[in-house]
């Protein structure tokens, strides 16, 4: 009944569902007469509010946890929005300011190693929906930004034969390889790193690529798979 009654006034059938019609949208144009400083002061407020709350939850909450789960956990780790989901029981090391966005996600679980390890090196940015999937050893250095949505995989996931993946085998020992990730690099937004790379000191890899093969220090590589398009020269040299 309630249903059918909102869709008469949506199609406005009767003179008292146009009415209905008429007053609802003029309810949602209104607008209350307050001057700018109300919106500044209550704007500031929310803010406020929403950074104390969060530095709440790190404080008694994210970083014991974090610190409970990891072999070492560095100084002023700080966390964007919320606790990274950690799936497995291989080691994890973040080390000294280190800042984790919103919807990470870390994934050490034994498929080949019986201990995969994550190790996240001094002032590292791990952005919002990063996935680290590791079955051996992702090693991240120093000085690393990793933007929002890039996937850095040591390992294939699943098998590459059809039939080892319908009987849901594991993945062998060559469908693993270390992943490696070397200071001061930056990895673009939505990259995918793939097993075996190397991602050379210093070196970028442009928005949306996918890395399959070592990329040398101090280069910019792009493109599906990515190639080398430019040298970095430095603002010193």
């Amino acid at each position: 009944m309630i249903q059918g009654f909102l869709l008469n006034i949506r199609l406005r059938k009767r003179w008292y569902h146009k009415l209905i019609y008429k007053t609802v949208f003029a309810f949602r144009a209104l607008r209350l007469p307050f001057p700018g400083l109300f919106g500044a002061v209550f704007f500031n407020l929310h803010n406020v509010m929403l950074m104390c709350w969060r530095r709440l939850k790190q404080f008694f909450f994210y970083e014991p946890m974090l610190r409970y789960r990891c072999s070492r956990v560095g100084r002023s780790v700080f966390f964007e929005v919320n606790f990274p989901l950690i799936i497995g029981y291989g080691s994890l090391s973040v080390g000294d300011k280190v800042t984790i966005g919103g919807n990470v996600t870390v994934i050490v679980s034994y498929k080949i190693n019986p201990d995969p390890v994550v190790s996240v090196g001094d002032n590292v940015y791990l952005g919002y929906a990063t996935v680290l999937s590791c079955a051996e050893r992702i090693a991240i250095g120093d000085n690393v930004l990793i933007a929002e949505r890039c996937s850095i995989f040591d390992n294939n996931n699943h098998p590459v034969d059809p039939v080892a993946r319908k009987n849901n085998e594991p993945i062998g020992r060559a469908d693993v390889a270390p992943v490696v990730v070397e200071d001061g690099a930056w990895i673009g937004a939505r990259s995918i790193i793939m097993k075996g790379v190397t991602v050379g000191r210093d070196s970028v890899v442009a928005a949306g690529s996918v890395v399959t093969r070592d990329v040398p220090p101090g280069m910019i590589v792009a493109g599906n798979p990515a190639v080398v398009v430019k040298q970095i020269k430095s603002a010193s040299g």
